[in-house]
This record gives C-alpha cells, sequence and structure tokens, in this order.
C-alpha cells in the first residue's frame, strides 16, 4: 500500500522510543520565479552559443546543405532543451521544515526560526505577490510591441508562482516561494496532513497523561 508520505516534498517521520509518533521533517526541493527565470535565461545563451557553434562547424557554413543545416538545428534545440532541465535542476532552493507536537520550525539563513505550535495557525497557498507587477510589465512590453507591428508572448513566472505561507495567530508568516501550483499546492497539503497527524497525536498523548480524562464521575453535593 502506498504510503502518504510518498513522492514530494520528501518527508520523514519520526517515532519516538515508545513508537510514538514524534516529529515530522519535510524537505521541498523547488525552484523559485527568480530561480526559474535565470536558469531559462542561462540556458537560452548557452543555447545561442551551441546553435553558433553548431552551424561552424559544417563543412561549408556559408551554403550549408539542407540535411546538414537540419541536423545542427535540431542538435541544438534538443542541447537547449537539455542545458533547461540542467539549470532548473541547479537553480532549485531547499527548505527544512521540521513539526513535532510543540512547535513549527523553519529554516532561514540566521538559524531556525520557531512557532509553538499550540497557537492557533494553518497552512494556505497564497498568489505570488509578484504576479501583478509581471503581469502589468507584460502588458506593456505586448503593447509596445504591437505599436510597431510584432506579435510577442513574453514568458510568465511570477503568475505561475505561489507562497507557501503559515498563517500563525493571525500573521502570515511566509515559508518558501514556489514556481508551479502543482509544486506548491503538494507541499501545502503535506504540511497540513503532518499537521493534522501531530495534532491526533497530541490528543492522544494528552488523555494519556491527564488523569482526569475518561475517569468516573460521581455526583456531588448539590450537583445539578
Amino acid at each position: 500500500m502506498k504510503s502518504p508520505l510518498d513522492g514530494r516534498p520528501p518527508t520523514l517521520e519520526l517515532i519516538d522510543k515508545d513508537g510514538r509518533l514524534s516529529a515530522f521533517r519535510v524537505r521541498p526541493r523547488e525552484l523559485t520565479p527568480l530561480g526559474a527565470k535565470l536558469a531559462d535565461a542561462i540556458s537560452s545563451i548557452l543555447g545561442l552559443g551551441l546553435l553558433v557553434a553548431s552551424v561552424a562547424t559544417l563543412p561549408d557554413w556559408r551554403h550549408p546543405a539542407l540535411p546538414e543545416l537540419a541536423v545542427a538545428i535540431g542538435g541544438t534545440i534538443a542541447g537547449i532543451w537539455i542545458l533547461r532541465i540542467i539549470a532548473r535542476e541547479a537553480f532549485r532552493v531547499n527548505t527544512r521544515i521540521d513539526l513535532d507536537l510543540e512547535s513549527i520550525r523553519v529554516r532561514r539563513l540566521r538559524g531556525w526560526e520557531r512557532f509553538d505550535r499550540r497557537l492557533e495557525h494553518r497552512f494556505v497557498l497564497l498568489p505570488h505577490d509578484g504576479t501583478e507587477r509581471e503581469r502589468r510589465r507584460n502588458d506593456l512590453a505586448t503593447r509596445e510591441a504591437s505599436a510597431h507591428g510584432h506579435v510577442v508572448q513574453k514568458p510568465v513566472y511570477y503568475g505561475d508562482s505561489f507562497h507557501v505561507v503559515l498563517v500563525y495567530a493571525g500573521h502570515r508568516v511566509d515559508l518558501l516561494s514556489v514556481y508551479g501550483r502543482k509544486q506548491a499546492a503538494s507541499i501545502v497539503a503535506r504540511l497540513q496532513y503532518c499537521d493534522q497527524m501531530l495534532e491526533q497525536e497530541a490528543k492522544r498523548v494528552g488523555a494519556r497523561t491527564n488523569p482526569h480524562v475518561g475517569a468516573e464521575w460521581h455526583d456531588s453535593p448539590g450537583g445539578i
């Protein structure tokens, strides 16, 4: 049977010495919109260089034969595709999120940031803050190109990106930014699942440690 923790993001379930659930370690490794943009730009530049090199190696590059030119162009397209995959993989960002019965922790550049899991909280997905700015910039570029008789379609990065957010006691805490709705949604779903499992375990632990839970009630004098 498939485990609920299979797939992305990589997640480790921790069990204590008594066999009880104690924590989860969630390790997303995803592209940010800026990372995706830089990766695509770098792969395009390298691809252009690859095209120039491919044409230059033709026997008669000034008047290349059609089959040889087709091979050069096809190889360049395949090379750009491979370069884009490699570049995007290189620009992925690792995020470390730990959840236990009492806390939620996220690793920042300056160290761990800790939040009390017993306070009101939830994990949500929000559109990236740069979405509207990118849309206006792309609309302007499209209108300017149209005014000169050109047709352009600008790539969308921030419009396809989302913030994975911890809403903590009424405050917004951005955990990470993710390029791609499917990837971002899978992270939120995983965090929600882990949080739910820990909440159930916390209630079981509370029931075991609270002597009043499950105890027999007796009528007291003057009781209703």
